[in-house]
């Protein structure tokens, strides 16, 4: 009786976890004016205890409580309330093999090293 008393508290201790979600974010130009809103609007969904908004790899890390919103809920509710598009982070993708579209990452991939002689020639 014991064991089967311990159980359901383990289960329900382990079941009320709140649960982490990546939702990656398309849209966002600038990390000082869209990160704070793509923050404010998650955190005020009912349900929502913390976001963490990457901008560099376009995510944002949503931390709420499973049994007062869903997942659908939580994309479609920032879907309305913002203007980026929201999907489901694919898992097991590194943010460098994703092939990130922003300006910044490009410039980044064109930039040669080039010897001394190739910068004082011109090469």
């Amino acid at each position: 009786m014991k064991r089967i008393f311990l159980g359901i508290i383990v289960f329900a201790y382990l079941y009320s976890l709140p649960t982490k979600t990546i939702f990656s974010v398309e849209g966002m130009t600038c990390a000082s004016g869209c990160t704070p809103k793509v923050n404010k609007a998650a955190l005020e969904i009912n349900g929502v205890e913390s976001c963490d908004v990457n901008f560099d790899e376009s995510k944002a890390t949503l931390i709420y409580d499973n049994e007062k919103v869903t997942e659908l809920e939580i994309l479609s509710n920032l879907q309305l309330n913002t203007t980026f598009k929201f999907a489901l982070a694919k898992t097991g993708q590194s943010s460098k093999d994703a092939g990130c579209s922003k300006t910044c990452c490009s410039k980044t991939k064109q930039i040669e090293k080039k010897s001394f002689f190739q910068r004082l020639f011109g090469f």
